[in-house]
Formats: C-alpha cells, structure tokens, sequence
C-alpha cells in the first residue's frame, strides 16, 4: 500500500523522522524536483530512501546518491580525473607492487595493503606528524610504514598520469569543498577528519539527521566511556531521552538457535492482524553469517521478504562453473554463452539468488575481459581471487513485509518490530582498527569514530518502532559470548536479559545404520583394487567410506571443500624442494638458495597460501635447524648427497598374488651401507606402539607405520633393495627436541614385512566376504570425513555442549 505525504503514519505518529522532513521540503517543488540532489550519508542507506521519496512523493524525482557517489563525483568535477572503481583500483596497485617488489605478490597482501592505506588515509593520518610521535612503535616499524607511503604516493601519482584518481586517496581534497545549492544531506556520515570538516559547512537547513534514542540511565552529560552521546553533542544534533517500550534483551544458546529464534519472531509477526504498510526488520550484526540464514531461512520465504545484505558469489553454482571455467583455460566468451543460455532456459526454475548469481556471473566476463591487460601473466591467479572476494546483492520489494538489513541502511523507517543479533563481543560493536601494520593502540581515534558511528546507527534505528528484539549468543563451540555493549544498552535501558532456551527441532537420523550390500560384483572390483597405505586405512577403519569414494566416486558439492591447509601446502612444497635437491651437491650447502628460489616462484604457495612471508620464515628456520644438527653430528640424513632416487612409484602383488599393492616412496638414499627409505612429514614426531602384526584388528585406526612397512615390502619384492640391506624411516620436519626428528621402523618389523603383509591380506579376505559394509563412527579420521550426511553420523549438526 503506497502512502503518500501528509497520511497519518499508523506507528509512532508523533515522532518526526528526517524522512519526514526531507520529503516535506521536496514537496514544496512537486512535481520536478529535478534540479535538487539528495545524499544518503548513512553507509547503504541510498536504496531505502530512493524508496521513500518515490512512494510518498512520485513525479520528477532528485538525483539520490549515496554519499560515497556524491563524495566522488565533487572530487572527480574539482580534479578533473576519472574515478577508479574498487577493484579495478586493486588490480593497478597490485600490478604497480609486483613491478616494484616482484612477481611474486599475493593478491590477497595486495588488497590488505590497500585497505590499510584506505583507512589512514580517510582518517587524514600523517607519518610525520602523527606516527612518528607514538612511544608504542620502533623505529622498524616507521620504516616499513615510510615505505607503504611512499607506496601510496606513487600509486597516485601513475592514476594521475593517465588522468585517473582512487576516491579514498583524495579524501583531503573533498575536504576543502562546499555543498552547493540546491543539495540536501540526509543521515551522518562516519566523521573522519575529512568528512566533519565539510559537514561543518552544510547549512543547518538542509542537514536532516533523526534523533537518536538514549536511555533514562545514559547520563546527562558525555560519560569518560566511548558512546554515540558524544558525537551527538558535538555535531549539535537533537536527541530523545523518554524511555522506548518494547525493548527486550535475549541470551541464546548455541548458533543454531538463531534460525530458530529468527523463525518463531517472524512466524509470531506474519500472523499478527497487521497493516500492509507495518513491516518487520531483521538486522544480521554479523554479515558472515548472511548466507548461512538465508540458505536455511528466508530463501523459503519468497516475495515476503526483501533481502539486502551482501551474499557471497562464490557460494551459487554460477561462481564455481566460471571458477573451473578460468582454472581450465576456457574461453570466456564460451562460458558467457553458455551462462546466459543456461539462465534463458532455467529463468523459472531458478529462484531470484540464484538467478542473481547467474546474471553476476555474465556480467563478471565481460568485466574480467576488460581487466585482462591489467592482470599481465596473472590473470588467472587474479581472476579468482576477484570471484572469491565478489559480494551478490539481491533485488527485493521494499514493501515486502520482512526486510533483512544492514545497521545504517534503513534509519528513520518506522517499523512494526525488529529483531537486531547477535549483539557479541567483535561483532558490534565492530572490532577495532587492527591490522599488520597498526593496531587499536596506535591510533585509538580510528576505533572511538567507528563505535560512535555504530552506536549512533543502532539508537537512531530504536527511536522508530514499537517493538524490538535484541538478542546475543553463546557459542561454545566457537567461543563467542554476548558484548558489553549489550550488557550496557539493557542496564541503560532498564532491560534484564532473558535466557532463552529456544531450539530448532532436533535432527533424529534414522536408527537403523545406513549399510552398502557387499554384492559378487562388488567383491571382484575389490579384489581387482590396486591397494596403497592410504586406501587400505579407509577400508579397515571405514568400509562405507571407502566404498563411496573409491568405488561410487562420490565427492562433496564444491562448496563444501575446505581449503588447503597451510601444512599440507608446505608439505607439498617440501616435497618438491627436496627432489630437486637431489642434483645439487653439496645439499647441506646449497639448499637455501634453491629453497629462496622455489619459495618465490612456487605457483601453489603463491596463489594458496596469503601469509606465506611469515611460514617462509618459519619453514627456513625448522630446515636450517636439522642442517646445523647435521652438520655438527656429522651423520647427515635429510641433507644427505647419498640420495638414489626421488618419488619412486612401485607396484606389486601380496597375499600369494591375490592382491595389488602399490605406493610413491619419497626417497631413496645410502645410509651407514643400507639402502634407506625416507618419507617426508612436515609435523611433530610421533612414536608408534607396540608390533604391526598386533595392530592388524584394530577397527578404528590404522598405524601410520604400515606405510614404511608397505614401502619396505615393494622395494624388496621390487628388487629395488635387498632384504637384509634395507631401512626405512620417517623425518619429521617440526622436531619437538633439536635432533629428534628421525622415527625408523624397527629392524624386527622390516625382517617380518612378508608375515605382516599376508596378514594384511587375510584382513582383506575376511572384510571382502561380509555381506554388508557399514559407517564406522568410532574411526579416528570420521570427523574429518566429507561424507557424513550421508552416513546419518548421530549429532552431526551439534557443536556445542550442553545449553547453559
């Protein structure tokens, strides 16, 4: 229902919103209001009152411009330059960082730089003047900030050399500006230096800014503690003190409590008799969780609700086809076309999410075509790191009855009830300023201007509806409880937090144990299994595992895949340092520059892992620690120049032929007049018990031994090695005590290879001969199992303890 300007507002009547008083002064001017401007200065807030301003006025609108757009387009008209949008901004600094430090700059550190320089830059911060005066910061540190300013310096001046600018980096120069006539500023920016001194210059006549709501317990005057009341006072804007009804305060328990209490307030809104014009609101304080309650939440809603926070591309479908696309070399234009067909076709299977991911995801080719001269060799590294930082914003009513926003974008809208979580300590407010450069410490200015802009944000939000929900949580599991600042808004506000219990329905698996027949064919596929280390521990400790991997080839959705961990990445990497070592004698005096050089230009460690600076170091520090040992024991093994062979593949049979085995030995080297097996673990030492052979039964782990045993068993039967001139051993490469790295599989397990290996086998025939392959819940890698919704693993879903 469209209401026009001068109806009564059924909530809240006798409050006058800035919104109000906007739109009043417009309408002195209807029909044109052409020649005016309007910016939004609170953070997203230009879509939701674009809305207002065509609902309750119509005609010839103003131009509505958030206050970024305005702030840009002022500096852009007094430079005369051209702005650079955000990425595109990314793309030139991090092509200027690699031209001037090297090729081998992440993306990732790129983008952390340039945020940094962003915020000292809108906080006017001067290296001179400011940091070089802080007692908490060394002089190593003014160096390598000298040089990130000097970094910022020439960044803009190559924009200026082809006649373009980075908005952020010209903050000074917005600050020296005027409005003009005819401009109108709705809501308060966040009051940088920059921004409070051309605020200062706005007419009070055309400032419309909505009075924020303190408690009858705030004091009179600015307490010593940060809050909003002090930027109030300061920028002379009126404020309510009458106490707010409907304010309650909730404690919840456990994360998947907010769904379920998001769903029983919405549930409890929608069949309330209602006006069409009473909405509710939904405000997600922490935005990582948007997709998470949207995929289990709204989506099912459909037109009742009008979602505007920010999703992740890279969660739909259509970021990881263009994904794979770019990994694999395909054409752009291809995978365009096919998109886009794909959306034609589909465009009503499709629900608006995903429609909207597919439309991003066309659109996002051309924008990666346009790029590609910026992205030089790295294109693709570059291109995918710009889809997995893309954000997806969807297209809603804003009339739907439910709207999901952000703090700050809806302010002076008055509203049915509200619902504002989790309110938890880092989460709002926002944590403060830190980063790998400066910290909360060094500059405590940068954190007071962000907590009084989301203090300001949150009250002037309370002073419009009738009734409002603020909850908090406690997640055990992840270690978060409520913030302060909750505890401090219900004292203030009279409120005593209420523990809620509220849950969502119990997931209850079927009782019955999931199982896969164990069919004569099944068994002949298994018996024709070319066996290694790793695929008998699957099916001795998990069969049902097993079974979905290897034999059906099941693999988890895309976005279920966990990233590389940092260990296996340098693991890999040591790897593959260690076989090109093999050639270059001697090793113990040449690896550290084969290990600088590959370091550099290692594609995986580059693209994979973003502080690769900091685990180049510590990787160097473990590696030189063993060569010095080495050295001076005068016994070198790991940086021994007696290697034979690297990477050695080895097939054969066991169990008198019925079985194949095979398996990859890192290396093979001279040692004290054996042949030794060596295998590379980048982790701390770990000692096996007891004999192999006695291990055999075992259901729910299998020794990490057996896999030296297996190694030992193929060079033997390989003819690689002799039996009686044969060890093996582990070297683990994060040593707990200096020289204590080397693990060697006892000489009674070498000379009893063959016994174990056919017990092994008979293993494998009493397991091939059940009829039925069941989950294994007690096994030692079941939590880390991608299959387990497939299993009905009993409480997959809980993470926490008790309820409190």
């Amino acid at each position: 229902m469209t209401r026009r300007i001068g109806d009564p507002d059924p909530l809240s009547a006798n409050i006058c919103s800035a919104a109000d008083g906007l739109i009043e002064r417009l309408r002195a001017h209807y029909p044109d209001m052409s020649g005016f401007t309007v910016v939004s200065m609170t953070g997203r807030g230009r879509d939701f009152l674009h809305h207002l301003v065509h609902t309750r006025i119509g005609g010839l609108l103003p131009g509505i411009l958030s206050f970024e757009d305005y702030r840009t387009n002022r500096v852009a008209e007094d430079s005369g330059l051209m702005p650079v949008p955000e990425d595109e901004a990314l793309l030139r600094f991090h092509a200027l960082r690699c031209r001037e430090e090297g090729p081998s700059q992440a993306p990732a550190d790129s983008q952390r730089l340039l945020s940094f320089l962003t915020t000292i830059a809108e906080f006017s911060v001067n290296k001179k003047q400011e940091l070089q005066t802080l007692e908490r910061i060394g002089q190593e540190q003014l160096d390598r900030i000298d040089r990130f300013f000097e970094t910022r310096e020439a960044f803009r001046t190559h924009l200026a050399d082809g006649g373009m600018f980075y908005p952020p980096f010209e903050a000074e120069r917005f600050a020296d500006l005027t409005p003009r006539d005819g401009e109108f500023f709705f809501g308060l920016p966040l009051m940088t230096p920059v921004n409070e001194r051309f605020f200062n210059r706005i007419p009070r006549d055309r400032r419309f800014i909505d009075a924020p709501c303190f408690g009858s317990c705030m004091p009179k005057e600015p307490p010593d503690y940060e809050t909003a009341l002090s930027l109030v006072r300061r920028m002379g804007i009126v404020e309510r003190r009458d106490s707010v009804a409907g304010i309650d305060f909730s404690e919840l328990s456990e994360r998947s409590a907010l769904p379920a209490f998001l769903a029983h307030e919405i549930h409890d809104f929608l069949r309330q008799s209602r006006d069409d014009s009473e909405q509710m609101f939904v405000v997600p304080l922490d935005e990582r969780r948007s997709f998470y309650l949207w995929e289990l939440l709204f989506r099912s809603l459909g037109k009742e609700v009008n979602f505007s926070p920010w999703l992740p591309f890279t969660h739909f479908a259509a970021a990881h086809r263009l994904r794979n696309a770019i990994r694999n070399g395909k054409r752009l234009e291809a995978v365009r076309r096919e998109l886009a067909g794909e959306l034609a076709n589909r465009w009503t299977a499709l629900d608006e999410a995903d429609r909207s991911a597919f439309e991003a995801a066309i659109s996002f080719c051309d924008e990666l075509e346009r790029f590609r001269p910026l992205m030089g060799a790295d294109w693709s590294s570059m291109a995918d790191y710009l889809i997995a930082t893309k954000k997806l914003r969807l297209h809603g009513r804003r009339s739907a009855p439910i709207q999901i926003v952000g703090m700050g974008d809806a302010t002076g809208i008055r509203y049915r009830r509200a619902v504002i979580l989790p309110m938890n300590s880092g989460i709002f407010p926002r944590k403060p300023f830190s980063g790998p450069y400066l910290n909360l410490l060094h500059l405590p200015r940068i954190h007071r201007a962000q907590f009084e802009a989301d203090d300001l944000a949150l009250r002037q939000f309370l002073s419009f509806g009738r009734e409002t929900r603020i909850a908090a949580l406690y997640d055990k599991a992840n270690g978060e409880a409520p913030s302060p600042h909750f505890a401090f808004l219900a004292t203030e506000f009279g409120g005593k937090p209420v523990k809620r219990r509220i849950e969502p329905e119990k997931y209850e698996p079927t009782r019955e144990s999931p199982f896969i027949e164990n069919t004569d064919e099944q068994r002949e596929r298994l018996a024709k299994h070319i066996w290694s280390f790793s695929s008998l521990g699957i099916f001795f400790t998990c069969p049902y595992r097993f079974v979905l991997e290897y034999v059906q080839k099941i693999k988890p959705p895309p976005c279920f895949e966990e990233e590389e961990r940092a260990n296996l990445l340098i693991g890999n990497f040591v790897h593959r340092l260690f076989a090109e070592l093999k050639n270059r004698r001697p090793v113990i005096d040449r690896w550290r520059e084969a290990f600088e050089a590959m370091w550099a230009n290692d594609e995986e460690i580059r693209e994979k892992l973003p502080d690769r600076d900091i685990r180049r170091a510590i990787v160097q520090s473990y590696l030189a620690d063993i060569a010095d040992w080495e050295r001076d024991s005068g016994h070198p093994i790991l940086f021994s120049d007696e290697i034979t062979d690297t990477e050695l593949e080895l097939q054969h049979t066991f169990g008198e032929g019925r079985y194949r085995l095979k398996g990859r030995i890192d290396r093979l080297q001279h040692c004290d007049g054996k042949t030794l097996i060596v295998d590379l673990k980048y982790k701390e030492k770990r000692e096996g018990a007891g004999r192999l052979a006695d291990q055999m039964e075992k259901t729910n782990a299998f020794d990490e031994r057996f896999q030296l045993l297996i190694y030992a068993y193929l060079a033997v039967r390989t003819k690689t090695a002799a039996a009686d001139k044969l060890d093996a051993s582990y070297l683990f490469l994060r040593p707990r005590t200096r020289g204590d790295y080397e693990g060697r599989l006892p000489e009674k397990e070498l000379a009893d290879a063959e016994a174990t290996m056919e017990l092994l086998a008979k293993r494998l025939d009493d397991m091939l001969r059940m009829e039925q392959f069941a989950p294994n819940y007690r096994s030692e890698s079941c939590n880390y199992c991608p299959h387990k919704a497939l299993c009905l693993k009993p409480d997959l879903y809980r993470a926490g303890g008790r309820s409190w």
